[in-house]
């Protein structure tokens, strides 16, 4: 990382982002990017609100995810036959919402094996 010619300047830019994600520690909800210096405004979020069950079928459970783990969950989405558009049957909307949760697990549950792994290789670091 390089060093700031004008820390003071830095540290301005980092707090307003912080301020705007409202947030200390801004990070993907899926794969941890933290890198707050490119969370930065996307048209007018500074992380994209993923709806974790599709906005049409529950618009307020959302999470800040990158722009890559956003593109990536729609798609994964998508292959699980997860139709996002309205659904007006209550019981196909709760099958639909069942479907896109467990995407939602999927994705999760990897994310779980990558932190667990990598905290492995750093604990089998420390020991040599």
């Amino acid at each position: 990382m390089a060093v700031s010619q004008n820390p003071a300047r830095a540290a301005r830019r980092t707090r307003e982002l912080r301020d705007k994600l409202d947030s200390e520690q801004p990070v993907c909800f899926y794969c941890g990017y933290a890198e707050i210096a490119v969370l930065r405004r996307v048209s007018r979020r500074l992380l994209e609100k993923h709806h974790l069950f599709g906005r049409n079928h529950d618009p307020n459970l959302t999470v800040h995810v990158c722009l890559n783990c956003h593109a990536l969950q729609h798609e994964r989405l998508l292959d699980a036959s997860v139709d996002l558009r309205p659904e007006a049957n209550p019981v196909k909307r709760v099958i639909t919402m069942l479907r896109a949760e467990a995407v939602h697990h999927e994705a999760l549950a990897g994310t779980k094996r990558l932190q667990a792994a990598l905290l492995e290789a750093s604990l089998a670091d420390t020991r040599r």
